[in-house]
């Protein structure tokens, strides 16, 4: 690949980045299907993992992607190592209010290309979940690592569900797609 075309892609791809934070501002994260007190449990939840990961010597915290749903701890990203996958998934499962965890951390490497890929997958789908009608984007979290793609969150019906899956399969650099969504209003 010449400097030319490696600028242009970068240069696409930061764009993309942009709005695609932009758009995830504006849609925000905040599910109308689970109780605030539930959602500021989680929130607080992955600030100790995360401060648990970046105070652990096996895990580099910047390569784990942490959120957390009704008290389950969704771990996403590359990892250098085995070791490094399992003790991400020890430290969610030690921390206080943690119901469940879900691993969803791969073993590789990771190059500046592979991530800004999965930026920009993230971001599209994003876009195509706020652009139709019938979902509330606020409702799931999306995230993207070597082209799997997890969908988290709580959403009305089964039809939805199903949509935000048929969007993700369909985005350009998809490989997989992890479905985590749950349906209908959470009761405690």
């Amino acid at each position: 690949m010449n400097a030319n075309t490696l600028t242009n892609r970068l240069a696409g791809v930061a764009t993309a980045a942009l709005l695609g934070a932009g758009l995830l501002g504006l849609a925000g994260c905040a599910s109308t299907m689970v109780p605030k007190e539930t959602r500021q449990s989680d929130s607080s939840v992955t600030s100790v993992v995360q401060a648990s990961l970046e105070a652990n010597d096996k895990v580099k915290a910047r390569q784990v992607d942490v959120e957390t749903r009704e008290g389950v701890v969704y771990l996403t990203g590359v990892v250098d190592t085995e070791e490094a996958r399992r003790e991400a998934g020890r430290v969610a499962w030690r921390t206080e209010n943690v119901r469940g965890v879900m691993n969803d951390l791969t073993v590789g490497e990771r190059t500046v290309g592979n991530w800004l890929d999965d930026m920009l997958i993230s971001s599209k789908i994003k876009a195509k979940l706020i652009a139709n009608s019938e979902i509330r984007a606020g409702d799931i979290d999306v995230s993207s690592s070597q082209g799997v793609v997890t969908l988290i969150g709580r959403v009305s019906t089964s039809s939805i569900r199903s949509d935000a899956e048929r969007i993700s399969r369909g985005t350009r650099g998809v490989t997989d797609v992890r479905n985590d969504l749950l349906v209908g209003m959470a009761r405690y």
